[in-house]
Parts: C-alpha cells; structure tokens; sequence
C-alpha cells in the first residue's frame, strides 16, 4: 500500500479532500424572515403546541355577574316572575388553553345559588336554590340542573315546575358567559 492510498483509507478530516484550500469557509449571514406573529398563544408558542393561562377569579367573578344580572325569567302563563337573588357558591377553576392554533376554554366550576320568585297576581312569593351538577368544559352540554325549594308550599312547587320548563334559558346564561371567556 502506497502513502497515497494509506491517507485516504480511515477517518480523515474533510479539508484533505478538498482539492482547493483558497475556498472561503466562514459562514454567510442569513437575513431574518419577520414572520406575522400568532395571535394565539404567547410569543414563545408561535406553534401553538400548547399553552394555559389561569382565568379562575376572572372567570368566577363574571360567572357570578352574569347570572345576577341575566337569569330572569317572566312566564306568562303562569304568572311568575323569577330572578337570581344570591350567590351561594361559586368554586373551581377556569382556564384558556391554546392547543394546535385554537383556543378553547377550560372549566371545573361549583355554582349554586339563590333565587326569588313573585307570582303577578296574587303577589305569593317563592324562593329555592339552583345548583349546577357536573359543570366542567369536559361534559359539554350533559351537567345537570337541580332546582330546590325553601318550603313545600304550592307557590314553591310552582315556581320549582316553571324553572325546570324554562331551563333553557338558563343554559343561555351559561353559554353566553362561556363565550364570554373565550374572548379574554
């Protein structure tokens, strides 16, 4: 085996195989691309893989505002006039989270609270307690409505019957604070 052939067989560096060694080899700068930065996420989660940012007292505090101010319900029918009154409980955990580009909202909430009644004829009041059941983003649309009354009188009874009808209205409250929270 020659000399020539012993150097070129093994690990050898790469500059012995380059035949011309005038050949500039310091890097060239690369002009920065200024990319539109996502509206989603934080500036270090361009990718939107995921991210999570705590809105818990926010959330509680608008979760509370909206039901004082939006749960009211008239029923022509029966003559009813029902509102929130009180907030009872108001517990859990809220959150956004970014994940894949989108932006959802997060929520493990305990809400109860106090409601008042008055019957537009005859002027019989009635009050109870609603509370949500299983309110948490994972179940949707399946957490449950409990309506209770103070007593067990007629108008109790009566006004226990018409929330349970106009429950609806209700969930719009809900929905409505939902998309509230997607907004922040």
């Amino acid at each position: 085996m020659s000399d020539d052939e012993a150097k070129h067989e093994g690990y050898h560096g790469w500059f012995k195989s380059v035949p011309k060694m005038e050949q500039d080899f310091t890097p060239k700068p690369i002009a920065a691309r200024v990319d539109e930065v996502s509206t989603s996420g934080s500036a270090w989660n361009q990718g939107g893989t995921w991210e999570e940012k705590n809105k818990s007292e926010w959330a509680k505090e608008s979760l509370k505002r909206h039901i004082l101010e939006e749960f009211h319900m008239v029923d022509a029918k029966t003559g009813w006039d029902i509102r929130a009154t009180s907030i009872i409980k108001c517990e859990g955990e809220a959150k956004l989270v970014f994940s894949r580009g989108k932006k959802r909202c997060g929520y493990d909430i305990a809400l109860e609270f106090e409601y008042e009644g008055v019957h537009e004829g005859d002027k019989a009041t009635s009050s109870g307690q609603i509370k949500l059941h299983d309110f948490e983003d994972t179940n949707g649309e399946d957490y449950e409505i409990h309506v209770s009354s103070n007593t067990s009188s007629l108008p109790d009874k009566k006004t226990v019957a018409v929330i349970k009808q106009e429950e609806d209205h209700l969930r719009k409250v809900l929905q409505a604070w939902k998309d509230d929270l997607l907004q922040q």
